[in-house]
């Protein structure tokens, strides 16, 4: 849990990122349809000329509002080859810095997070943003036969 954090304000909470996975940032005013989607799944986008996935961030976190977008922010993972693109709607982000994180940590896991910030400001959980890689890879191969 070492290492400089980037901050999503949500309407479900604040989350963090570890700053190592991200590879950049685009906005984009609506995402290009993905065939075959399903669950938070919610597009495909081009980042350096690799498609990548775009999954709607509040609704793998399980808050599913129907809260209008008036954009996209999305945020490009990538580790080991694997890409994901996390969109957090027009949210705003912040930083958490290494030297701030000591002791305030802990390893209190969720579903898709693996641990927690106990910053000044409220507690900052963090995601696992492989887990959420994993489960969207299911969603999409995952085929129902009738």
């Amino acid at each position: 849990m070492e290492g400089d954090k980037l901050v999503i304000t949500l309407g479900a909470g604040r989350f963090a990122l570890d700053t190592k996975a991200v590879a950049g940032i685009i906005e984009l005013e609506r995402l290009p349809f993905l065939p075959g989607r399903s669950g938070f799944v919610t597009g495909i986008v081009s980042f350096r000329n690799e498609p990548v996935t775009v999954i709607d961030l509040s609704g793998a976190l399980g808050d599913f509002t129907d809260a209008p977008k008036t954009g996209h922010k999305v945020i490009i993972l990538s580790s080991k080859g694997r890409l994901l693109g996390i969109d957090i709607g027009s949210a705003q982000v912040s930083f958490i810095w290494d030297e701030e994180l000591k002791g305030r940590t802990t390893d209190e896991k969720g579903l898709y997070t693996s641990g927690r910030i106990y910053a000044a400001e409220g507690p900052v959980d963090i995601i696992d943003w492989q887990a959420i890689f994993n489960e969207t890879t299911r969603l999409l191969t995952t085929e129902d036969h009738v």
